[in-house]
């Protein structure tokens, strides 16, 4: 898999992980079993931040412009389709061997993809 592919997934289960914190409910459960979720949130959003130094600011740019627009800015390709906007893929896309070797972006919707084959 393409490393900035890799990089892009892993900075959108960050932001996952950084919200479900952020959620009330989340919050006051890991609250009630002793844990810190707001010294965590702190240690994700530093790994965050690390991470996102490290991508090309032209993925990094629309990479957040995607995220502010629908929330989820790199989603998988499931049954041939993108999983954010639910659209069949062109032909070109699932044709290839070498899916995941660059970073792609779904023709309709915009947002990065990947194959979890």
């Amino acid at each position: 898999m393409n490393k900035e592919l890799e990089k892009l997934i892993s900075l959108h289960d960050l932001d996952v992980m950084i919200s479900d914190l952020a959620n009330n409910d989340i919050n006051k459960q890991e609250k009630k079993l002793g844990l810190s979720p707001d010294s965590a949130v702190k240690e994700l959003r530093k790994m965050r931040a690390e991470l996102a130094s490290t991508i090309d600011r032209k993925h990094r740019d629309m990479y957040d412009r995607l995220a502010g627009h629908y929330g989820n800015a790199v989603v998988p390709v499931v049954n041939l389709r993108c999983s954010g906007c639910l659209t069949q893929l062109p032909t070109a896309f699932f044709a290839s061997q070498n899916r995941n070797d660059q970073v792609e972006t779904c023709p309709s919707c915009g947002r990065f993809i990947y194959w979890c084959d």
